[in-house]
């Protein structure tokens, strides 16, 4: 955005954009820059293109095809699908697909569009990975806090529980003593002293000199500190008096309700009474539910040596686990969107270093869920999930990616019957609207030619059905047994599954070495003559890589060109 006044002159043949899910609002600056660019061909690569909803898929392919794709309205009317997030959406969708073939349809337009690929396509080593969703139970104080933010006395409950009865000073004759109102004012700092006195009756009225204004603007400056001291230690003695720190705005309940999920300290925090700074305590840990389990969890992980990485939508939350590390002597690391760009680079290369003391590494959501290789963690907590299912996903995927070597775990806190398990529901209501539209079976052809099956009534009940965890622990209490611990933790079924995938890969191995050994080698004619090469490059491609290189060369010329010898230079890359 910052050079289009310099590049949006020139005609471009390609106008590519990574990360193409950040124009899915057709009303963002970015959509609005790169329409100024003139181009013939424009491509879009992005692992999410649906997200929340169709408007979202229809202003990507309004920014390829404009002409085409022109009125959001219609195309919302003509694939109507809203009821997937009413009560029994599942039956409703499957009569309106038996009767008008909406998705059919719509896969058949996207067709000419999309070319997917999974990391699963690309690499078969990539291990298997599961999600489990831990119902954490909530805490008395938790309960409490719910309860009176749904009521909006959330005010007053805390005003109950800090009240200190104050006591009563009486007169030598039993009466109480009055007190007054107003603070205290320091008089003397608004009166003359004797010395200015004195010096002003015999000062005579002259001339004023660079002295004399250096002398008055030092006198101004003690006169504002003396006032600034006076402040400080009201503020201070303020400060101490206060019991806890109360960071609640009623304007947002629902943020509020996330809140008091999450930790109870992110409501009301207990302040230090001989500091006044925020209390440091194990009630970090025994006031909420999450970090309890958080707790239990972690210590079983450390000593079977996994490495962790915790996300959450809040980076208040972050502090508080940061607390809890301090008080367990965990080694982490931490990343969010206030830290600098090389220590984020340090912190990456620390955490995924061979014997690596970092057992936790901490990331905000958004700033840590994209653009980030951890792939020395194996195990992944979603302290708090967000309202779309994608930035989760690209949480997940910053350790379950290419050159991860063994299996990854997913754990997902919710709080049961709160606010955290309505954002779950959502959720996936938004995932199965993904999974419809963006079949996993379709867009994998690359042959923009083919007409596209109709999905059958079969395969979208499975996808109506399926769920994105594979299992789900619901703890009622606090106290987590050794055999329920074992299975919350058991990957055991990964690790079998991967083993699988390995020996086929290993299959596939021998047998294309086996079948270059049966073909025999290609004998290559020889000449004298050489060849000419125009320009300053040339593409080569090499055998064991498969991938093209480009390799800078000197300008040859010659009068005779051998087309055999241009061809092995050059080969035919179309089956690569």
């Amino acid at each position: 955005m910052i050079d289009r006044k310099y590049l949006a002159n020139h005609k471009w043949k390609y106008l590519i954009v990574d990360e193409g899910h950040r124009i899915k609002n057709t009303h963002c600056r970015l959509i609005r820059e790169l329409r100024m660019y003139k181009s013939t061909h424009r491509l879009l690569l992005t692992g999410t293109p649906l997200q929340n909803n169709l408007a979202e898929l229809w202003s990507l392919l309004n920014f390829l095809l404009p002409e085409i794709f022109d009125d959001l309205g219609s195309f919302e009317a003509w694939f109507d699908i809203n009821c997937i997030n009413e009560a029994e959406a599942e039956e409703k969708i499957m009569q309106q697909e038996m009767a008008k073939n909406i998705l059919s349809m719509l896969h058949q337009i996207l067709t000419p569009f999309m070319l997917r690929r999974l990391k699963s396509d690309v690499d078969l080593n990539i291990p298997p990975k599961k999600e489990i969703l831990v119902f954490a139970p909530m805490t008395n104080q938790q309960m409490d806090f719910y309860s009176a933010l749904v009521d909006r006395t959330i005010f007053k409950l805390i005003d109950q529980k800090n009240k200190v009865e104050d006591i009563v000073e009486t007169t030598p004759s039993g009466r109480p003593k009055r007190r007054s109102t107003s603070n205290k004012i320091d008089y003397s700092l608004l009166m003359e002293t004797d010395e200015e006195k004195k010096s002003n009756k015999s000062s005579k009225p002259s001339r004023r000199r660079w002295k004399d204004v250096e002398q008055d603007e030092k006198e101004l400056e003690s006169w504002i500190q003396a006032i600034c001291n006076t402040d400080s230690q009201k503020i201070g003695q303020e400060k101490k008096l206060r019991t806890s720190q109360v960071t609640i705005k009623m304007r947002n309940v629902m943020m509020q309700l996330r809140k008091c999920c999450n930790h109870p300290y992110l409501l009301e925090h207990p302040l230090d009474p001989k500091t006044g700074d925020l209390a440091l305590t194990d009630g970090v840990i025994t006031t909420s539910g999450k970090m309890l389990v958080l707790d239990k969890m972690l210590t079983e992980l450390k000593k079977r040596g996994h490495r962790v990485l915790i996300f959450s939508q809040m980076t208040r939350m972050l502090d508080l686990i940061e607390d809890f590390c301090q008080i367990r002597k965990h080694d982490f690391c931490r990343l969010d969107g206030s830290t600098h760009v090389d220590d984020r680079r340090d912190s990456m290369n620390l955490f995924n270093t061979k014997n690596s003391d970092k057992f936790l590494f901490l990331l905000s959501t958004r700033a840590g869920g994209l653009g980030i290789n951890l792939t020395g963690a194996d195990t992944v907590i979603i302290y708090d999930s967000d309202w779309n299912p994608q930035c989760d996903l690209q949480a997940q995927d910053r350790c379950h990616r290419i050159g991860q070597t063994k299996p990854v775990v997913i754990y997902r806190f919710v709080t049961a019957n709160t606010i955290d398990q309505k954002i779950i529901e959502r959720a996936a209501a938004k995932r199965k609207l993904e999974k419809m539209i963006i079949h996993k079976g379709k867009f994998k052809s690359g042959n923009f030619m083919t007409r596209a099956n109709s999905i059958s009534p079969e395969e979208l009940r499975d996808l109506l059905h399926s769920k994105d965890h594979e299992s789900e622990i619901i703890g009622d209490t606090f106290a987590i047994s050794k055999s329920e611990m074992n299975s919350l933790l058991d990957r055991s079924d990964l690790l079998e599954k991967f083993n699988q995938v390995k020996d086929i890969a290993h299959d596939q191995e021998q047998k294309k070495v086996e079948q270059a050994k049966a073909v025999p080698a290609k004998s290559k004619p020889t000449s004298n003559k050489s060849a000419s090469v125009k320009g300053k490059m040339k593409l080569a491609v090499t055998s064991q890589s498969k991938f093209f290189k480009v390799i800078e060369t000197e300008d040859v010329d010659s009068n005779n060109v051998n087309s055999q010898e241009t061809d092995d230079t050059l080969p035919n890359t179309t089956n690569k």
